[in-house]
């Protein structure tokens, strides 16, 4: 497939968000060529009068600027140093980062400023910056997550086409984890039908605690309008014995399963996390040294 490259600037690189664990995100890009079905940025391609099918995964707008208003933004006396989210909506690692670099050069202003970053990816590219991650953690801290919703090499295949196999995904958590960086493992979105049995969670979590993952999170699907349409559209034409089943859980108009689905998969997975717990090694992850501590003035010397 070819790609179309679409430079664009950007007024801000963080952008503020509600509703989440962290207060900021940065994404270098829109749109991801990684094209795996049910990618919840999907609907974002809409703001653009493009289709979140094929326009999501062909066109791709680069944020030529970004490291230049990150700059800006992390080196005000008003920035608190606060965890930015990097890749919270497209992978900051997917192909097109190879050549243009522009991750790279959010990395090495984070590292400037010493502001905390948490990163998430799905792509083996994440190698080329792992010193850089190193100092970065040494100066302000960073967690790492890898993106691994799929243990089955031809499941992940079919449904995350153009990602690394999930065997080169964990190579990667190996790498980090030797390296002392705070590396996780993301089994998200969980899918009906796919992935949600007690034997592909177990087996998922096994292979993150062999790799040296300190946590595996777990999500179940949603599905937005936009990636609903994408999905269901390839769901059609692969798994056609699991549209009753989507139907049910997700039927029109609804986002998010039932609160009863939820809690089923957090009580399960919650239950095989403690069974098979991430390793916790004896050396702790890489973080920056504690701030200095400001003793009172003393009178009377």
């Amino acid at each position: 497939m070819r790609l179309d490259i679409r430079e664009i600037t950007c007024g801000n690189a963080l952008n503020r968000v509600r509703g989440m664990p962290f207060k900021w995100s940065l994404n270098p890009y829109r749109g991801c060529s990684h094209a795996c079905w049910y990618c919840y940025a999907r609907e974002t391609h809409t703001y653009f009068d493009l289709n979140g099918g094929r326009d999501f995964e062909r066109v791709i707008f680069a944020k030529v600027n970004v490291a230049e208003r990150l700059r800006a933004q992390i080196q005000s006396p008003r920035w608190k140093r606060e965890t930015v989210a990097v890749g919270a909506a497209t992978d900051p690692y997917q192909p097109v980062e190879g050549h243009l670099r522009l991750t790279l050069a959010c990395l090495r202003e984070f590292l400037a400023a010493r502001s905390p970053i948490g990163l998430i990816t799905k792509s083996t590219l994440i190698r080329r910056d792992r010193h850089l991650l190193q100092d970065l953690a040494r100066a302000a801290g960073v967690n790492v997550t890898v993106s691994i919703p799929i243990a089955d090499p031809h499941l992940a295949r079919r449904i995350e086409p153009n990602v690394p196999p999930p065997a080169e995904r964990f190579r990667v958590v190996r790498e980090l984890a030797n390296l002392n960086l705070d590396v996780g493992v993301n089994m998200a979105p969980v899918l009906p039908g796919l992935t949600d049995s007690d034997a592909a969670i177990a087996e998922l979590m096994r292979l993150a605690r062999e790799h040296g993952a300190r946590r595996v999170g777990t999500r179940m699907l949603h599905l937005k309008p936009e990636p609903k349409r994408w999905f269901l559209h390839n769901l059609r034409r692969y798994f056609p014995h699991l549209e009753p089943l989507y139907a049910d859980l997700y039927p029109v108009g609804v986002t998010y399963v039932d609160n009863s689905v939820d809690d089923d998969l957090e009580a399960r997975a919650d239950a095989l996390r403690e069974f098979i717990a991430p390793t916790q090694t004896d050396t702790p992850p890489l973080a920056p040294p504690p701030p200095p501590i400001q003793l009172p003035l003393a009178s009377g010397f």
